[in-house]
């Protein structure tokens, strides 16, 4: 399976811009008794508000590091961090419905206006395999910011399951569906997205992405693991659906050193 899966990787790789992978419905729920700061405690809550949000050099110490990530099974391939929110031109990418454009940008490092205080992103992979990159992104917000952009995301996840995206290397037509969240965090979504793409020069596949987002504090800790593929027949794409499994222990891992350094 994987030398069949390699054959399609080249061509596939025209997919990742349009896919917002350049290197670089449905119903969500909150973790089982986790409400809101303000209903477990209103002065925690406001003192949480008034909190100051993380540093890029604290974000980035909260990643996981290469003994950790191959402690839960991974190989880390690299990361960085930055102050501040991305002031690059990306170009301009529009969905339809507007809102679902959520769905894109939580998973991104790389979101100009997002307005995140600072950020931190790593990739690592099974093992020593070269395929399905996990995309870890961690934004640091106020927290009343983190938490609105967690609401965001959520009515997103609960109105789109289905929406198109197009920017300057193409379109895509994307279906989403829910998947239970973890029991992380203060607030956790989790969606996996099946997108059918063309590039302007006429290159058509498939990607799939599945995606946990988990806020702590004012931190929005975001891992994608994600595989790109050139056509396919529906019966062999379906075998490729990533499933959550094989990342939890390592998704864990991570949000505890989120927490510890949220002092949450």
């Amino acid at each position: 399976m994987a030398h069949h899966m390699r054959r399609r990787w080249l061509p596939a790789a025209a997919l990742l811009p349009v896919l917002g992978l350049a290197p670089a419905c449905s119903d969500a729920q909150r973790p089982a008794g986790a409400g809101s700061d303000a209903e477990r405690d209103p002065a925690a809550s406001e003192a949480k508000d008034r909190s100051t949000p993380l540093t890029a050099d604290t974000l980035k110490a909260a990643l996981l590091t290469e003994g950790e990530a191959a402690a839960a099974g991974f190989t880390l391939t690299g990361g960085d961090a930055r102050t501040g929110a991305a002031t690059g031109d990306v170009g301009e990418e529009t969905a339809e419905p507007d809102g679902c454009v959520a769905l894109r940008k939580v998973r991104s490092q790389n979101v100009p206006g997002r307005g995140e205080s600072a950020a931190a992103w790593s990739t690592m992979y099974v093992g020593d395999s070269a395929m399905a990159p996990r995309n870890t992104v961690l934004t640091s917000y106020p927290p009343h910011t983190a938490r609105s952009r967690l609401a965001e995301l959520r009515r997103a996840v609960d109105t789109c399951d289905s929406f198109s995206v197009r920017n300057a290397h193409g379109a895509a037509s994307l279906t989403t569906e829910t998947l239970p969240v973890p029991d992380l965090g203060e607030e956790a979504v989790r969606y996996r997205v099946l997108g059918r793409t063309e590039t302007t020069s006429g290159h058509k596949g498939y990607n799939y992405s599945l995606v946990t987002v988990v806020r702590v504090g004012g931190v929005i800790a975001t891992v994608e693991t994600s595989e790109v593929f050139g056509p396919l027949p529906p019966a062999q794409l379906a075998k490729f659906a990533p499933e959550p499994g094989p990342d939890e222990p390592m998704i864990a891992a991570l949000v505890g050193k989120v927490a510890k350094s949220a002092g949450v």
